[in-house]
């Protein structure tokens, strides 16, 4: 049988670790709500200035999310957008690395010549 000592420790860890995510999910809470405001006033700026494009965006948005195109060809798609932001990720830390758009073969014959 546990002793009350024990117990009584494991308690208080519980405990703390309930304070510690109640914590942590109403930072998350409050990070959420100013996201939210931020996309809200983006959106709105875009309204105002492009309603139209806004409206289109949010049909095709809506139309997708409401389950229009096909499974396979949301894979295909999100695919494709995946390896697509994968090799534009890679060109920027490639272009911070090297200061431009030449890869490094293109410098190193610049730099001989």
């Amino acid at each position: 049988m546990p002793s009350a000592i024990t117990d009584r420790n494991r308690i208080e860890r519980i405990q703390t670790k309930g304070q510690r995510v109640r914590e942590e999910v109403s930072g998350l809470t409050a990070e959420l709500e100013g996201a939210f405001s931020d996309l809200e006033r983006v959106v709105r700026e875009q309204l105002e200035q492009r309603p139209y494009a806004t409206l289109a965006a949010a049909s095709g948005l809506g139309y997708v999310l409401g389950g229009g195109v096909p499974l396979a060809l949301s894979r295909v798609l999100f695919g494709m957008g995946g390896r697509l932001a994968f090799v534009m990720l890679a060109q920027r830390i490639r272009d911070g690395y090297f200061g431009s758009s030449e890869s490094p073969n293109e410098q190193e014959k610049e730099s001989r010549s």
